[in-house]
């Protein structure tokens, strides 16, 4: 046993004898403190002096507390399942589509008001070459219509015919009756003669007894020609009721009904009860229905009662566009003033009042503008700081109208190496640049002078591999970085110096190049695969999680946070449209609020909030940059945000078959769309897109 306690003892003092002849031994913060972007020599964390500026505590982080943390989330439609199919009563070629308008207003407002869109003359010739002239106004596809109302005509020539004949039948009788009655009155003045005079014995039985049967003949003529009179009413009835049969129109008893579709329209040939002429839909209730996958489905039945929450999908147009630059945005900010900036690869960068038609100023450049950065409200000047493609750095006065910057730096990072972010400190006394080659800087805005650079604390040269496409500030005196080599940093700021706050956050697909961070530093956003995660900075570990439903398009070029954190915009630069999301929380999951889509369907390169987006008014809004234009978005209220969705909405529908191609069954949940003073003919129409969320 001693002799194994010996040999024991010798080789462990030989290996480290050994390691310690190679010169390896364990690592320290002197052998590897954080270097800065000078060359001079390493200095460990004490070197570097106190915090950069005043730091403040992270915030607790409160867990999701969603009922369901494991929903059934599907893509679906709202469709009308209350239709009413409009048929043609008659056989006959369509005359018009829409509704005709009263005689009496045309004769009152005159003609001429009536021969422009939506209304059209049209005419009804009869036998002889009468014509009958008349006006409509048109229908259209999914316009809302009233009980009862005239939908289309078909044409009544021959009805109308019938009707003027048995009007005039209607005239010829009356007229009968008017004589009759004038015959049956002398013939009872005759009668009541021919019985005084029989009183008198001046006529005999046989001549008063004529006198009488010929007031009794004129009676009973004149009650026939009364009779004849109702007979030709009659039939004149008759004759309307078969000429309104030449009128297409809506008995759906519901007050929110829309034209669905029109089948056949102006100058289409229809045979009796032929297939439907128009198709109208009740809007009063509609059916959420979607496709589910059959383990889902499955799901389903194990659970007693059903409900979901309906996501509707709002797509809005830009409230107002900005022309001002001759090649492509490459950036946009909002100034603490609210003014919109925007920087474009034609060596500008364009300053706008929101809504106005030209620039307030256009500030020129000797390179393409990469990315432009906005003081905050809690500095003391209004700058704007610009990144060029050849590595410049401008500083501009946005309180003044001098063309000249108040400060330029050439070859910020060294050589014409791109400027690729830029970000102030929450207190607008530094800023930060970073650059294509990874290189990041801190700045000192009142000196305009660079303070030092900073490189992690493993000794690599850059901070990034690649070029650096985000730089924020935080609260905490930290600063979060990603670059294009899919890397997050978070970095711990110095008066002398910066280190890396823990290691690289990796993983990300790199997908959006500019990931933001919450204001108030709680939060970073960390793109992978088709979701957002948004990750705790003093943690570095995610806590939520955005999710996209299937078949949306992919998060690419950017995600950003709201000034206050509610909301967040993202990118899809597939269809270039933005969507703006309810920021998933410990009370509520993330879910979309509005779609931004614009008529070119370019890809956007950038986009930023207003310091008010959110609480709703003139300067509540969001801008984003695509092609050659400045877009701006109008951003919904607290209050909008929590009604857009519809929840605890019970499952009404479910299929019990399974479609052999897809593997899917249908599921449906009526939804009420009732009629209110702010939507007059309900909140959502047939066909919208919904993202229903099964709990």
């Amino acid at each position: 046993m001693a002799k194994f306690l010996v040999i024991l003892t010798l080789g462990v003092a030989l290996f480290f004898a050994g390691i310690w002849a190679l010169g390896i031994r364990p690592p320290t913060d002197v052998d590897n403190p954080p270097i800065t972007g000078s060359r001079e020599p390493v200095r460990a964390k004490e070197d570097l002096g106190a915090d950069l500026y005043a730091a403040a505590p992270f915030k607790p982080i409160q867990a999701p507390k969603w009922k369901n943390l494991n929903p059934i989330v599907v893509v679906g439609f709202l469709n009308a399942f209350e239709t009413e199919e409009v048929p043609c009563v008659v056989p006959g070629r369509v005359l018009f589509i829409g509704e005709q308008v009263d005689d009496t207003a045309a004769f009152v407002a005159g003609s001429a008001a009536f021969l422009a869109e939506p209304y059209y003359p049209t005419s009804v010739t009869t036998g002889q070459g009468r014509r009958f002239s008349m006006f409509y106004r048109r229908l259209y596809d999914n316009e809302p219509v009233r009980y009862g109302q005239m939908l289309g005509m078909i044409d009544p020539a021959e009805a109308l015919a019938n009707v003027l004949k048995e009007v005039a039948k209607v005239a010829a009788a009356e007229a009968d009756v008017v004589s009759a009655a004038a015959g049956e009155k002398e013939g009872r003045i005759r009668k009541i003669t021919a019985d005084e005079l029989l009183v008198k014995k001046a006529i005999n039985r046989e001549e008063h007894g004529a006198a009488v049967l010929t007031w009794i003949k004129l009676s009973g003529e004149l009650e026939n020609a009364k009779y004849k009179v109702v007979i030709a009413n009659r039939d004149k009835e008759i004759a309307e009721t078969k000429l309104h049969q030449h009128e297409l129109r809506a008995y759906m008893s519901y007050e929110q009904c829309t034209v669905k579709s029109i089948q056949r329209g102006l100058g289409n040939m229809l045979k009796q009860l032929d297939p439907v002429a128009i198709t109208v839909q009740n809007l009063e209730r509609l059916m959420a229905e979607a496709q589910i996958e059959e383990q889902y489905a499955a799901r389903l039945n194990l659970m007693k009662r059903v409900t979901a929450t309906i996501e509707p999908t709002i797509l809005e147009a830009p409230s107002h566009q900005y022309h001002g630059h001759t090649l492509d945005v490459t950036t946009v900010a909002v100034a603490r003033n609210g003014k919109i900036v925007s920087g474009s690869e034609d060596k500008s960068v364009c300053v706008w009042t929101p809504m106005s038609v030209a620039p307030d100023r256009k500030l020129e450049h000797d390179d393409a503008v990469r990315v432009v950065a906005c003081s905050p409200a809690a500095a003391k000047e209004n700058i704007c700081i610009v990144g060029c493609t050849n590595g410049s750095i401008y500083l501009w006065d946005l309180d003044k109208d001098d063309d000249t910057p108040i400060k330029e730096h050439q070859r910020a990072h060294g050589g014409d190496v791109a400027i690729t972010a830029l970000a102030f400190s929450p207190d607008g006394k530094y800023f930060a640049t970073g650059a294509a080659d990874g290189s990041i800087k801190i700045w000192s805005t009142e000196d305009r002078a660079e303070l030092y650079g900073f490189v992690p604390s493993n000794g690599v040269e850059k901070a990034h591999d690649d070029a650096v496409t985000t730089l924020a500030f935080t609260p905490q005196c930290k600063l979060i970085s990603a670059g294009r080599d899919n890397d997050m940093r978070v970095w711990n700021l110095k008066e002398k110096g910066a280190y890396a706050d823990g290691r690289p956050i990796v993983g990300r697909e790199g997908k959006v190049a500019h990931l933001g961070v919450s204001r108030d530093g709680q939060w970073m956003l960390f793109d992978q695969g088709r979701s957002l995660r948004l990750t705790s900075v003093e943690k570095k570990t995610p806590v939520y999680t955005l999710n996209l439903p299937a078949n949306s398009l992919p998060f690419e070029t950017l995600a950003e946070f709201s000034p206050d954190g509610s909301l967040m915009l993202t990118a899809g630069a597939g269809e270039g449209r933005l969507q703006l999301w309810r920021t998933p929380d410990a009370t509520s999951r993330g879910f979309e609020v509005r779609q931004f889509a614009t008529k070119e369907k370019t890809p956007v390169t950038s986009a930023a909030f207003s310091a008010d987006a959110g609480k709703g008014g003139p300067n509540s809004f969001a801008v984003s940059a695509s092609g050659q234009k400045v877009y701006q978005w109008s951003v919904p209220t607290p209050s909008e945000v929590t009604e857009h969705r519809l929840e605890d909405v019970p499952l009404t529908m479910k299929t019990h078959s399974l479609d052999p191609g897809t593997k899917t069954t249908r599921i449906g949940f009526e939804v009420a769309n009732p009629a209110t003073e702010r939507y007059p003919h309900g909140r959502f129409e047939a066909g919208r897109p919904v993202v229903i969320v099964i709990e």
